[in-house]
């Protein structure tokens, strides 16, 4: 009878594409995005995206000293359509980009904003992407300029920012591998729309 190519012990009942074999069903949801990393198009990854439970701590989420409400939001909300497309476009060279690179990017993004400097995170995945995030959101932002002026057009990437990072923490399953994020960009923004 044959095992579980992982545990070596319980019947194999799915077929792991990443593994490109057998695993059983346990070892699927203990070692999914922890030491197999999952194809997007797998069905037990989007299954388990279904089920997973984020729990939101306010006083946790980043930038907290950020004030967002819901009048910023509708007032930005083209700009944060715009950026998170811009965001997913940046990570497309990179397939298996995880959430933690996406959120180390959104972190020099929103320091960059911040401080009013340029910051490169640390990491090369999420260098690679801050590089070409910037690429494309340069126009954006000159031509936010161009047609707007004051507090709102200085403000407005800051805030946009931080709440995609915001949104990037909610994201997080706590898996070393986790791309909940970054699948949630790539369903909502498809390649070629931005």
């Amino acid at each position: 009878m044959a095992a579980c190519t992982i545990c070596e012990t319980r019947k194999p009942k799915r077929y792991c594409t990443a593994r490109g074999e057998d695993i059983c069903t346990q070892c699927c949801a203990t070692e999914r995005e922890v030491t197999i990393n999952c194809p997007f198009e797998c069905p037990y990854l989007r299954e388990s995206r279904r089920h997973e439970k984020r729990h939101l701590d306010e006083v946790s989420m980043p930038y907290a000293e950020v004030r967002i409400d819901n009048d910023f939001m509708q007032r930005a909300e083209l700009v944060l359509m715009l950026m998170a497309a811009f965001l997913n476009k940046a990570l497309q060279p990179v397939p298996n980009a995880t959430d933690a690179d996406a959120r180390e990017a959104l972190d020099a993004i929103v320091v960059s904003f911040r401080d009013g400097k340029e910051t490169t995170p640390e990491g090369e995945i999420a260098a690679g992407i801050v590089e070409r995030f910037r690429e494309t959101l340069s126009g954006l932002i000159a031509e936010l300029k161009e047609r707007e002026s004051g507090p709102f057009t200085d403000t407005a990437f800051l805030g946009v920012a931080v709440f995609m990072a915001r949104v990037a923490h909610g994201y997080d399953n706590g898996r070393p591998r986790g791309r909940a994020y970054v699948h949630y960009l790539r369903e909502t923004f498809p390649e070629g729309s931005a």
